[in-house]
């Protein structure tokens, strides 16, 4: 039976970090900013008048990494029109350079679709795929080729090579975003493919460990919950789900931050309290504080009719009564409002 994990700790964002890209100098009339200017309208032209005149563009770029940005973009529409050679060639160039950025990241993505797909070079796309993966920041290419990469290797079969190959890039990486990214996928891997939850869990908790706030981490916990619950291993289960429950943040500033499986794992601790452990004071604590902080969430209903139902449990007939009147007011809508308002008039 799988067992607990180590104890996580988190510490939620102080304040939110805000980055404005821009293409060029900032000051008006300046040549960076009208090539900017001139990027962005050679970008909304039909395909046919785009190429020249970003292969101009890319010619009198201001720095390096415009001139990157532009051939990048060069590359691909020399492949939406069909020359794969020419593709290959320009999106090769790029990432030839040795430098680590995004184009750099997106242009060993495409390149490898390109070898496994047009090429039919399956070992050379893995390996750019591998080196798109272990760059030193989780750009967006990098992302795209993970993704890519289980694609090909699970129909491919290669399920257990697969998971070599992520466990060994997720050691040499710094990143703890991308780590975890890996260990994640690691962990899907044992448990969809090969069936083994111990492993699964053993990745799982790799990937928590890794990044203490990223939505790889909240992930892992999550899944790692739902296979304690499966075998009724409920206290590490209420463990990782609290972990993910707490990872919300209140703002003046930056508004509402929550994790991607933050309400998930609130609603999930009220029906846990609720069906399993009999602490209906504990489950009326969740499913307010789901109500409260998630009021946009689809399931908030659910959580109202729960509040009931634990009402109707463990308090008086007079509480029992203002609390279906309550729901029938708040959900006028929903399903359960005529099973409401039934047992109300029973009550009378």
């Amino acid at each position: 039976m799988p067992t607990s994990p180590p104890f996580l700790t988190w510490r939620p964002l102080s304040a939110a970090l805000f980055a404005v890209v821009l293409l060029g100098c900032a000051s008006t009339g300046a040549p960076p900013q009208r090539w900017s200017d001139d990027y962005l309208e050679a970008m909304r032209l039909p395909p046919d008048q785009a190429e020249d005149q970003l292969t101009a563009l890319a010619e009198r770029a201001p720095s390096p990494e415009q001139a990157r940005d532009a051939r990048f973009e060069l590359a691909r529409f020399a492949l939406r029109r069909g020359d794969i050679d020419e593709a290959t060639q320009r999106f090769e160039s790029l990432w030839n350079e040795g430098i680590e950025d995004h184009v750099t990241s997106r242009a060993l993505y495409e390149s490898a679709r390109l070898n496994i797909e047009h090429h039919g070079d399956r070992p050379a796309g893995i390996a750019l795929l591998h080196r798109a993966i272990a760059q030193s920041a989780p750009w967006a290419g990098t992302e795209l080729a993970l993704a890519y990469l289980v694609k090909v290797e699970r129909q491919a079969d290669n399920s257990a090579g697969l998971i070599a190959d992520l466990d060994r890039i997720a050691a040499g990486l710094l990143d703890p975003r991308l780590k975890a990214q890996l260990h994640l996928a690691v962990g899907e891997l044992h448990a969809e493919e090969l069936a083994a939850e111990e492993k699964a869990l053993a990745a799982y908790r790799q990937a928590a460990l890794a990044c203490a706030d990223c939505a790889a981490a909240d992930e892992a916990l999550w899944r790692m919950a739902q296979i304690y619950q499966r075998h009724q291993n409920f206290e590490p289960a209420r463990q990782a789900l609290s972990l993910v429950a707490s990872r919300t943040e209140e703002s003046w500033f930056v508004g509402s931050y929550h994790s991607h499986r933050a309400a998930d794992a609130r609603f999930e601790l009220g029906l846990l309290h609720l069906l399993f452990l009999d602490d209906y004071d504990a489950a009326r604590d969740h499913f307010e504080t789901f109500i409260d902080v998630f009021p946009h969430a689809q399931r908030r209903p659910e959580a109202a009719w729960h509040l009931v139902e634990i009402t109707r449990l463990s308090q008086s007939s007079s509480a029992y009564r203002r609390a279906l009147r309550r729901f029938v007011r708040d959900y006028p809508d929903n399903r359960r409002r005529p099973m409401a308002e039934r047992r109300l008039s029973e009550l009378s």
